[in-house]
């Protein structure tokens, strides 16, 4: 069974993003739990409805103990006391809205654990330009020497028609490079991609291979 550490999901910075100042309270101050009006037991529950503050309280109720103490760990205290408290408001979790959010907490674990240089071939154009800088293109080139024929098109082809002419003029000028190099330029623009979606502006395609990936 393939493990997805907390602080990899893109969670954190999502809670981090949800933690309003309204949220946070000085230490001691006691309330009882109330019923959150975002759900109802009285209608099925619907994923778009279901705020990232209200998604993360569930996903550290469901959690192990453990698990759940490593992912506050990773969080700022705004973020702590904001989850805190959301918890706290809780009144009852329905078993299917339960399922639902924990379906996409660990599906964006795998997405991001899987997700490698070969990918972007999945991505679409737009999201290409997002993470591309024309201060890199040096480490763009040297992934493009050693892409595949299909990739480096797809790249290129994605491109601003003048980002695409310096970055072919950069892979030109290249000169030798050792394969670590061109492994680590692969390694640093993936991460990149990671990076955007955890902070939601992107999303990662499904893992290849299915059920293959849990075995």
């Amino acid at each position: 069974m393939t493990t997805i550490s907390p602080q990899s999901t893109g969670f954190r910075r999502r809670i981090d993003t949800h933690a309003g100042p309204s949220l946070n309270r000085p230490h001691g101050e006691t309330s009882p739990p109330t019923q959150n009006p975002e759900y109802s037991s009285q209608r099925p529950p619907d994923e778009a409805a279901i705020s990232p503050l209200r998604k993360a309280a569930i996903v550290l109720i469901s959690l192990e103990q453990s698990a759940a103490s490593s992912l506050l760990s990773h969080l700022d205290r705004a973020a702590v006391e904001a989850v805190t408290w959301e918890i706290a408001r809780i009144d009852r979790i329905d078993p299917d809205e339960q399922e639902m959010v924990l379906e996409e907490f660990f599906g964006l674990g795998l997405r991001r654990h899987y997700f490698g240089f070969e990918d972007l071939l999945r991505m679409n154009d737009e999201e290409i330009r997002r993470a591309y800088h024309a201060g890199d293109a040096r480490t763009w080139a040297l992934t493009l020497a050693s892409a595949s024929p299909n990739l480096r098109s797809k790249i290129l082809d994605a491109l601003q028609p003048a980002a695409a002419f310096s970055l072919r003029q950069t892979l030109q000028d290249l000169g030798p490079f050792r394969l670590a190099e061109a492994e680590a330029a692969q390694a640093e623009i993936a991460e990149r991609f990671r990076e955007l979606s955890d902070q939601g502006s992107i999303v990662l395609p499904e893992p290849s291979g299915g059920d293959e990936l849990l075995a």
